[in-house]
């Protein structure tokens, strides 16, 4: 029946002339759950013409993907709804992806995986786009990596930065498992924590870290600090 239907907004066509004001996380949502990744990588293209890469994701992005999430928690939207829209921003994501220049290359590393049985990987994604395009050479090893495999790999590499990702609290013991892990294959590497699970008070105290938070622009900011160390 019709009236059991998810609410769409009407299409939007790429108007260049469209103000930044009116590229809200209800349209974004309504693009990545449609499966248009052409016209939601036009919103955040449009929306980066304005602000910085962060202040986008965290401002714009963000929101969408917490929209979708509620309305998945409520039924107006199913499973298949949500794993589209994750699926069509990963390849939005892909379209902005910032070119990698020579300090691609030469720039100081930066580790960026998901604790062991952790599936969600946008936030990678993102700050993955954030660091690079700040002058880091970025390793993304992606979402469900083992501690062991992650301490190997960071033995082996001169990180200055790990960045782990966990959605929930179900995840701490492996977080907690991935920072012991990294700290004893590299000494002195800065452990930075995002996804939900950071949003917990006093996370970074209780996995010994140096940083968690939840927002990009923050953890652009404590990236840029330990890149000037």
């Amino acid at each position: 029946m019709a009236e059991d239907l998810p609410p769409r907004l009407p299409p939007v066509g790429p108007d260049p002339e469209v103000p930044a004001s009116s590229l809200t996380p209800e349209l974004l949502a309504s693009l990545l759950v449609d499966g248009d990744d052409a016209l939601a990588a036009w919103v955040l293209e449009h929306a980066l013409a304005e602000r910085p890469r962060a202040e986008v994701f965290d401002g714009l992005l963000q929101p969408a993907m917490s929209l979708i999430g509620e309305r998945w928690q409520t039924g107006r939207w199913s499973v298949a709804d949500e794993h589209l829209a994750s699926q069509t921003l990963l390849r939005s994501l892909e379209r902005i992806r910032p070119p990698a220049g020579p300090e691609s290359r030469v720039g100081p590393l930066a580790v960026l995986a998901g604790a062991a049985g952790e599936q969600h990987m946008i936030g990678l994604v993102c700050l993955a786009q954030i660091l690079t395009e700040n002058g880091w050479t970025v390793a993304n090893l992606g979402a469900d990596v083992p501690s062991s495999d992650l301490a190997r790999f960071v033995a082996r590499n001169e990180a200055v930065l790990v960045a782990l990702t966990a959605s929930d609290g179900v995840r701490l013991d492996a977080l907690l498992d991935a920072v012991t892990a990294v700290h004893a294959a590299r000494p002195g590497v800065h452990v930075l924590i995002g996804g939900r699970i950071a949003g917990r008070p006093d996370l970074a105290t209780t996995l010994g870290v140096y940083w968690a938070g939840t927002s990009l622009v923050e953890a652009a900011r404590t990236a840029g600090r330990l890149a000037g160390d």
